[in-house]
């Protein structure tokens, strides 16, 4: 099956309200960012990475990546006539906001990040984590060996976040870098960024900006850190159901859930393992899941 990733391609030549820094600033991000969770969730289908719209036929199959998928109407109504299906990966999209109906209308299936409860029963649609950046480390240090209680990085915006570093400040020690902006002039780069992670017992993982999902949560389970999510309205029970994350909804839960277990090394290796395993089985059933609809 072909793959052609499009964050950073096909870009419209027009003027828009969103601006077109932003649309080119997100293109890149996804394509550099997100390419090795998209291809880890596909790695059981064979496929070849293509960079254009030429050489392809009718009777064939393609999978896009892409964002800002309601930009580029003309370029789905393209490739519709060019290819037998299409199967679309939506990233992006974090308020549920995008004009995207037209361009689901033309794509077999389709699989996004940021859940809603709105696509749950939508036959053609698949909502799947947002994921982690790329370049994660390929050793996880024991708890054990862990040189930080906790950890933060990251924006500040809203009330919960400052709440998150004063609840928290005095568990020592501890790691923080504070950031203006999403990815930001002060953010680590990402080696230091996974670093402070593996190197961390629990990392806080507040919600995000428009919706509950963050990459840091993704993060934190490829470094073997334990997440103690915020979870608003029990988001995360229903997006992935069984999962066992310590979850809370203020931070002063968090602050006592440490206290309590930060000296309990068997408990603590137990719930890391255990998060480790349903983190391994969870993305085998996405995998299984992309595998399933592609063979149908």
């Amino acid at each position: 099956m072909k793959l052609l990733w499009n964050t950073n391609r096909n870009l419209p030549n027009i003027a828009t309200n969103i601006g077109e820094e932003r649309i080119i600033f997100w293109g890149n991000y996804h394509f550099k960012n997100s390419s090795s969770w998209i291809l880890n969730l596909l790695s059981g289908i064979q496929i070849e990475q293509i960079h254009s719209l030429e050489n392809l036929n009718k009777n064939e199959d393609i999978i896009v990546v892409d964002n800002m998928v309601g930009l580029k109407e003309p370029f789905y109504f393209e490739l519709s006539n060019k290819v037998k299906r299409i199967y679309l990966v939506h990233l992006g999209d974090e308020g549920g906001s995008e004009k995207k109906d037209l361009v689901y209308s033309l794509c077999e299936h389709v699989w996004r990040t940021f859940y809603l409860p709105s696509f749950r029963n939508i036959k053609n649609i698949s909502c799947i984590p947002i994921g982690y950046k790329s370049s994660v480390p390929k050793t996880k240090v024991d708890i054990s060996d862990k040189k930080y209680i906790w950890n933060f990085m990251g924006t500040t915006h809203g009330s919960s976040r400052y709440d998150l570093l004063n609840k928290h400040k005095d568990l020592n020690p501890h790691f923080t870098n504070l950031t203006g902006d999403f990815a930001g002039k002060n953010s680590l780069d990402t080696s230091e960024y996974y670093n402070v992670m593996n190197n961390s017992i629990f990392t806080l993982v507040p919600h995000g900006y428009f919706h509950p999902e963050t990459y840091r949560l993704y993060e934190t389970l490829e470094c073997g850190s334990i997440p103690i999510v915020e979870n608003p309205h029990n988001f995360f029970e229903d997006f992935l159901p069984n999962n066992p994350f310590p979850k809370i909804t203020s931070w002063v839960e968090s602050f006592d859930f440490i206290k309590n277990h930060i000296n309990r090394k068997d408990e603590l290796n137990k719930l890391s393992n255990n998060i480790n395993s349903w983190w391994i089985g969870h993305k085998e059933s996405l995998k299984k899941e992309f595998l399933r609809i592609n063979d149908v």
